[in-house]
């Protein structure tokens, strides 16, 4: 079952983009593409996750010190694991509540690190590591989370990605990222990166990451 969780991460992360067109652009009124911040992509994961007769629910993370990230929490054979399909990178495996991790993908390395009711993940890349969000193992109500992903937009809460464009998705054997007018391209042997003018960006998305965003910008 692991196995199939796994497999069905990677398939996410694969096919649904992590981006912030919404927030910045607003719906077009013709329908928008699919993924979207970390409540859409784990809320997707968690329906697919059901198909499979998983007991799982949605969870919270902290970053930054707030309550701002979704991920889903697994009850799996007594133990508690956390899928972070909504991160922005690839989180491609499970973090356990009751032990520390390390994994290597697409020349990143991300480790979790559990101390007392925490789970401290930590991402490294370009030789440089960040603490990435803080995991409180205790769970809340989840008519609660619900009520905080509902109120998102609509609270004050400052994202990360509030004022600057978002959108990653791993494409064939790379991790692609553009982050504002950067687009980023990791490999397990190879980084690259190129700045975009603001006019190329839907042109960029569409080549390549193959999503049409051209009914945001019109």
């Amino acid at each position: 079952m692991i196995s199939d969780i796994q497999q069905l991460l990677y398939e996410h992360f694969s096919t649904i983009p992590f981006h912030n067109l919404d927030l910045l652009y607003g719906r077009p009124l013709q329908g928008g593409i699919p993924g979207g911040t970390c409540s859409d992509k784990t809320l997707a994961f968690l329906t697919d996750l059901k198909k499979l007769d998983v007991d799982a629910q949605l969870h919270s993370a902290f970053i930054g010190k707030q309550e701002i990230h979704r991920l889903v929490r697994l009850n799996f054979e007594g133990r508690i694991l956390f899928a972070d399909v909504g991160n922005g990178w690839p989180a491609l495996n499970l973090f356990p509540a009751d032990e520390g991790v390390s994994f290597e993908c697409f020349g990143m390395t991300y480790r979790s690190v559990v101390t007392e009711n925490w789970v401290r993940v930590f991402h490294r890349r370009q030789g440089k590591e960040s603490l990435q969000m803080e995991i409180n193992v205790t769970p809340k109500a989840e008519a609660e989370v619900y009520e905080q992903i509902n109120s998102r937009y609509t609270s004050g809460i400052e994202y990360p990605f509030s004022k600057s464009l978002r959108f990653s998705l791993i494409v064939g054997n790379a991790f692609l990222f553009l982050r504002g007018n950067r687009l980023e391209r990791y490999s397990i042997h190879s980084f690259s990166s190129v700045e975009l003018s603001e006019r190329d960006i839907p042109a960029a998305i569409n080549s390549e990451f193959g999503f049409d965003v051209s009914s945001y910008f019109l």
